[in-house]
């Protein structure tokens, strides 16, 4: 009796073209067509911001500073000022964006470098720029960096003879070589950013979707109180509904999962931050496929044992989405917690229904999880599980309830 309830709550939604297109076709591809938009739209900004040529203003610049910026040879267009000249309208040009970066030297700026033994501070070079604008701030950072930096050594080494007279020691000659990482873990960390968040609320979504209409729009339609009538028992329909919903729940998440790695090459800097991470480096073993897929499962049992039990106490349609809609908040808080932060750090932690299988799944993507915090955070989505479906086929046997008598 219980496999034919399944395949009744199967059959309903499968049946039906314009479930399935709305359930399990559309969800993905509008979750491709718009992770890879951002992908690309983000791609393509960070390349103008690569490309702009910076527009600078110098105010009192040393002699022969023209001579060496040009030396340098940047996408810089630099116009001199003097010293006379006014900088508050370039400051205006600044803050709405048609200027980039104004350097302002003092004056007499060689004579107190080649007298620095008789002031008490170096000479300034000011930079006036807008952090809010990603031209100016990538040319400030350009101009400083290089320009700036190379003409200090200039001088320090025509003031010394060599410039290296005036430097003790160097960091990190070679910043390539100083960088020891695991190049698995290192891709691990920039997907389990945000896509345990995706993957959370993903799930809750795809088994809401039908999950309401499962239980509530049979009460509504009063296609329950024919069911109840029948020889089965209740608990037997009402574990079959929920197998049913959770199958279905499964399959949506599924194709919103695949959809998500299918626009990774494209959406990559969305979901990571970061445009150079190596997909290609993340290789999960057998065991960590396993780990993810079990607590990928029983977060689901979770998320279709609070949507039938809400479900199943409502009297209508509206009125179970009612009562769902701060249950999705709590998903939604517990999702981003393990955006903004580094999710759970202590096992007991593990053990929160939701937060802790959200937490297990970002360090299992991070290649973190060890084997207790798996099975503290499998074990609790287990047991939450079973006390909801306990609650539920209670419930079921609640004739007040379950006629809106």
């Amino acid at each position: 009796m219980l496999m034919n309830v399944i395949k009744k709550e199967l059959k309903r939604v499968f049946s039906d073209r314009r479930l399935v297109f709305s359930s399990f076709i559309m969800p993905a591809v509008m979750i491709f067509v718009l992770y890879s938009f951002m992908g690309s739209m983000l791609s393509n900004q960070k390349s103008d911001v690569e490309e702009h040529q910076t527009n600078v203003y110098v105010q009192n610049a040393p002699e022969g500073f023209e001579q060496f910026a040009d030396n340098q040879d940047l996408n810089i267009n630099i116009d001199y000022i003097g010293p006379g000249d006014d900088i508050a309208t370039i400051k205006e040009d600044i803050k709405i964006g048609d200027v980039d970066l104004l350097v302002q030297f003092e004056e007499g700026f060689l004579d107190k470098v080649k007298g620095y033994d008789q002031f008490d501070a170096p000479p300034q070079v000011k930079t006036f720029y807008n952090p809010t604008e990603d031209y100016s701030q990538k040319g400030r950072s350009t101009f400083v960096s290089t320009i700036l930096s190379n003409y200090q050594r200039d001088l320090l080494a025509e003031r010394f003879g060599n410039e290296s007279y005036a430097v003790a020691f160097d960091i990190d000659r070679n910043k390539a070589e100083s960088i020891v990482v695991d190049e698995q873990k290192a891709s691990g960390q920039g997907i389990s950013n945000i896509l345990p968040m995706l993957i959370a609320i993903i799930l809750f979504s795809g088994a809401m979707g039908i999950g309401i209409d499962t239980i509530a729009g049979e009460k509504e339609r009063g296609t329950m109180s024919t069911l109840l009538l029948t020889p089965a028992k209740r608990e037997t329909i009402a574990l079959g509904k929920i197998i049913g919903l959770g199958i279905v729940a499964i399959i949506s998440a599924t194709t919103s999962f695949i959809a998500i790695l299918a626009s990774l090459p494209s959406s990559s800097n969305v979901l990571t931050g970061e445009s150079s991470m190596n997909l290609g480096a993340i290789q999960f073993t057998p065991l960590q496929m396993v780990q993810l897929l079990v607590i990928m499962l029983t977060l689901v049992a979770i998320f279709v044992g609070l949507i039938s039990l809400i479900s199943v106490r409502a009297r209508t349609v509206k009125e179970a989405g009612t009562y769902i809609a701060p249950v999705y908040m709590v998903v939604m808080i517990a999702a981003f917690s393990t955006l903004f932060g580094s999710g759970a750090d202590e096992l007991y932690q593990f053990a929160i229904p939701i937060y802790g299988s959200v937490s297990a799944i970002k360090a299992s993507l991070a290649f973190d999880l060890t084997m207790n915090q798996f099975l503290v955070s499998a074990l609790s989505a287990l047991i939450t599980s079973l006390i909801l479906i306990k609650l539920i086929t209670m419930t079921f046997n609640d004739e007040k309830v379950m006629l809106n008598a």
